[in-house]
């Protein structure tokens, strides 16, 4: 959060207003994953209007990451996982509001080096309980880091696998194997901490084999490199 609010520092002295959107937008998913929902929605809607002064024509050679659209619809989908998290009743239908104006807004392509939609649409139906849902969302993120980064791929990897394994299909243990082994060759922190789910799920299925590999995941998920 140090660094975050050094970014839009910086760049707010540099009266650079996609940085400025982007550092609220980084600081707001931050906060959203270290348990505080409300607070991380808060610095997401700050980040959305700020993103209203970006010149609509940033990143229009090619649009992707850099550009208005990309940046106000990952925005739109990272909300999306807040309000899913504040428990409101009437969450589904404003997560579901999110997520559609997210995918209204820029759809990221093969080329784009930043941004996923699918991931996070993923995660919220795995939340919500609705595996046959979630599944599609997470082979879709899987795709889209193909040759890309394989910190992302590895992360949807982990989603994916959660899914196989809390719906009891045999291939989940191998789909589990597989990101852990993955996550196990990261340097970065929070993708580790991303198989916390996957341990819970695996340690809820009988047998040798699901507790091996919880645990060893969940070495994984506590190491510091």
């Amino acid at each position: 959060m140090v660094h975050y609010a050094r970014g839009l520092k910086l760049a707010t002295e540099a009266g650079d207003a996609y940085c400025q959107a982007l550092s609220l937008n980084c600081a707001g998913l931050a906060t959203v994953e270290h348990g505080d929902p409300n607070e991380g929605l808060k610095l997401l809607q700050c980040g959305a209007v700020t993103a209203l002064d970006v010149p609509p024509d940033r990143g229009a050679v090619v649009v992707g990451e850099g550009s208005r659209a990309a940046l106000q619809a990952c925005a739109s989908a990272d909300s999306a996982t807040a309000l899913g998290r504040l428990g409101y009743p009437e969450a589904p239908r404003l997560v579901d509001t999110a997520l559609a104006k997210a995918r209204e807004l820029w759809r990221p392509t093969s080329t784009d080096p930043g941004g996923d939609l699918d991931r996070p649409a993923a995660v919220l139906e795995l939340e919500r309980g609705r595996l046959d849902a979630a599944e599609p969302f997470a082979v879709a993120s899987m795709r889209r880091w193909e040759g890309g980064s394989r910190v992302d791929r590895t992360q949807s990897a982990i989603v994916l696998s959660v899914i196989h394994v809390r719906a009891g299909e045999q291939r989940g243990l191998q789909l589990a194997h597989s990101a852990i082994a993955a996550a196990d060759k990261l340097t970065s922190v929070r993708a580790r901490k991303r198989l916390v789910p996957l341990v819970a799920a695996l340690e809820s299925r009988p047998g040798s084999d699901y507790r091996e590999l919880a645990r060893t995941a969940r070495q994984i998920a506590a190491t510091r490199t």
